[in-house]
């Protein structure tokens, strides 16, 4: 992973999200304006957030609105 929980938490902030494909469009959009989808993102981390949330949607895994149970859902995919 490129990433950490404190960049999880970076993407919570970001919005009021209800399921795991809002944050996903949410990185697509901002990749899609940028090579990062957030000044405190990089490119290679918004790339693997978005590879890796657009993963637990398409699993199905269930959402959760707490970045730090988002964090090990995403470290249970790796």
């Amino acid at each position: 992973m490129e990433y950490q929980q404190s960049d999880i938490e970076v993407v919570y902030r970001r919005g009021d999200w209800h399921s795991w494909s809002d944050i996903v469009r949410w990185l697509e959009q901002g990749l899609s304006r940028d090579q990062q989808a957030d000044n405190e993102l990089s490119e290679a981390e918004s790339r693997q957030l978005l590879d890796d949330f657009r993963t637990l949607d398409q699993q199905g895994k269930g959402f959760t609105t707490d970045p730090a149970d988002a964090y090990r859902v995403l470290q249970s995919i790796h």
